[in-house]
């Protein structure tokens, strides 16, 4: 067993889908061009966060945690999303219907806006109650947004988005999301897009209306003071940092910590590591508590694992 360091600073996974942008590489340095997803803290086998400094540089944070904790698994993924253009309308199954059918955990999420295009939107659940008829019929004809919900976003507006509510990142958004780790998505429409090869992308229509929540959007209203969302899964705050602050650390819970803007140090047990725009850091559960100092805001994730 490897002892455990105070923090880890970590390398992303990238992913470049047809919807990705170039904000990812302008705004928080990225070294690729075009940048769908950034996965900055993930243990999950389709796209793994490596550590990116210190004696343990180059190994994936799962291969940290195997030999740190005995075990590879965290229950939360963070990524950065750039949507240059709409992503597809989907939906996320709940755990039980995902491990049964995918072998995976279920995906609830919340959404931090960071950037947002004038205009930029997003679909989050029904505009109206619905039956699974008329939304397999509208998905077939071409008008499954007339009765989506849509949210027009801001910097720093925050959605909480539990399984079975149906979604889409619109265009000129650019997003923190926090999710169950989970790659389990079920596309239920995408505007008559096709792949690189020509091909319409694949619909998962019956699963998607397996899962679906029918009745009208409802806002959770877990948001309050500096609290982004709460859920069994994970609670998200937002610092708004000048000069020193100190973070709590529930029992327990490991934390990550996502620098947002600003740039600053943090600093545990004795070590330090740079913060700038882009750059998530692991903090394992016990040990001292985080010292963040600089002009900065911060997304910090808890959870218990």
């Amino acid at each position: 067993m490897v002892q455990s360091e105070p923090f880890l600073k970590l390398k992303p996974a990238f992913k470049d889908y047809l919807w990705g942008g170039t904000k990812l590489k302008t705004l928080y340095g990225v070294k690729q061009d075009i940048v769908a997803e950034a996965w900055v803290l993930s243990v999950h086998p389709d796209g793994q966060s490596m550590v990116a400094e210190g004696p343990h540089q180059g190994m994936t944070l799962a291969a940290y945690l195997t030999q740190t904790a005995g075990r590879p698994d965290l229950p939360v993924l963070v990524k950065l999303i750039d949507a240059k253009q709409n992503l597809s309308v989907q939906v996320h199954p709940n755990d039980d219907y995902a491990r049964v059918h995918e072998h995976d955990n279920g995906k609830s999420e919340m959404w931090y806006i960071l950037e947002a295009d004038r205009d930029a939107y997003l679909y989050v659940g029904f505009n109206r109650a619905v039956t699974r008829e008329e939304v397999k019929r509208r998905v077939a004809d071409g008008t499954i947004e007339e009765v989506l919900h849509k949210l027009p976003t801001h910097p720093g507006d925050a959605v909480f988005i539990p399984a079975g509510t149906v979604h889409a990142i619109g265009a000129g958004n650019l997003i923190l999301e926090i999710q169950q780790s989970s790659n389990a998505t079920y596309r239920l429409y995408d505007y008559l897009r096709r792949d690189a090869k020509g091909n319409l992308r694949q619909l998962h229509l019956d699963k998607a209306l397996d899962v679906l929540n029918y009745q009208p959007y409802r806002a959770a209203g877990n948001a309050d003071g500096n609290r982004l969302a709460q859920c069994r899964y994970f609670s998200v705050y937002a610092h708004d940092i000048h000069g020193s602050e100190t973070l709590p650390l529930p029992d327990g819970s490991f934390a990550s910590v996502v620098c947002v803007a600003g740039e600053g140090t943090l600093t545990r047990d004795g070590a330090s590591t740079a913060l700038r725009r882009g750059d998530c850091v692991y903090l394992p559960a016990g040990g001292g508590l985080p010292v963040i100092q600089g002009a900065l805001r911060v997304v910090v994730i808890y959870a218990a694992g």
